[in-house]
């Protein structure tokens, strides 16, 4: 690893690191084509720069698709001209804001983007940003409008909700009473994937299944979440949080 990146995590630890973003003083519709001219991509005081950051994110969520990649690649350019330190955190941000299910800002596209430039860009190495690689993966399986990854549909035809669980996740068992007592569930399969080493849940309404090879599948660390799928197996809500 190079030296400069041994100073990151002394860094990271004096701030909390965005999981999500915020509204954008300037609304989401704001243009963001020059957000980042004249701006300093890390400040003294390293909050501003993140508050910065989390503002552009949630302008960039709600921007049209291709506006917001050519943004980000604006952002890219700079980080990698002008200060590789910056580049690494800013990595690190972008992998909460646009990554992260809990986050307002979740966005399959920027966050492909994004680690594809971290990838081509050769700032980071293979195994700094192989961990990026995995999460995008993650994040393209089960979109919505796509046939599920896992499980099979319902052999009646009924649409199924999956609960995506870690055995050792006390959130994750609450979350099996919390979506069962809703009432818009009512009437569909409700599937928990269980997860990592633990004992089995034993809350009604549920069927539960076993799947010692989630890592092709799931991001157990971001649990717990819930997708759906219809009748014939389409994902019609992607990953969405439980909690």
């Amino acid at each position: 690893m190079p030296q400069i990146f041994q100073i990151i995590p002394a860094i990271l630890s004096c701030v909390l690191l965005v999981s999500g973003c915020h509204a954008a003083g300037n609304g989401p519709g704001a243009a963001i084509s020059g957000y980042w001219k004249d701006k300093t991509l890390l400040e003294e005081d390293i909050r501003v720069s993140q508050n910065l950051f989390a503002d552009f994110a949630e302008i960039a969520a709600n921007a049209p698709s291709e506006e917001a990649k050519a943004a980000l690649g604006l952002l890219f350019d700079r980080l990698k001209a002008e200060d590789e330190v910056a580049y690494y955190i800013y990595s690190e941000w972008m992998e909460g804001a646009f990554y992260n299910p809990y986050s307002s800002c979740r966005n399959i596209g920027l966050f492909t983007y994004a680690v594809d430039r971290i990838v081509s860009d050769g700032v980071l190495n293979p195994d700094e940003y192989a961990p990026l690689l995995q999460k995008r993966d993650w994040m393209n399986i089960n979109k919505e409008g796509d046939m599920a990854a896992y499980p099979q549909a319902d052999p009646q035809g009924r649409s199924t909700l999956v609960l995506v669980l870690d055995l050792s996740c006390p959130s994750c068992r609450e979350a099996l009473t919390r979506l069962r007592e809703k009432p818009e569930w009512n009437g569909v399969r409700r599937l928990a994937i269980c997860c990592g080493d633990g004992s089995m849940p034993e809350v009604p309404g549920w069927e539960y299944q076993t799947m010692k090879d989630h890592e092709a599948v799931f991001d157990i660390k971001m649990t717990p979440v819930y997708y759906v799928i219809d009748g014939s197996g389409i994902v019609t809500r992607s990953y969405t949080p439980a909690l």
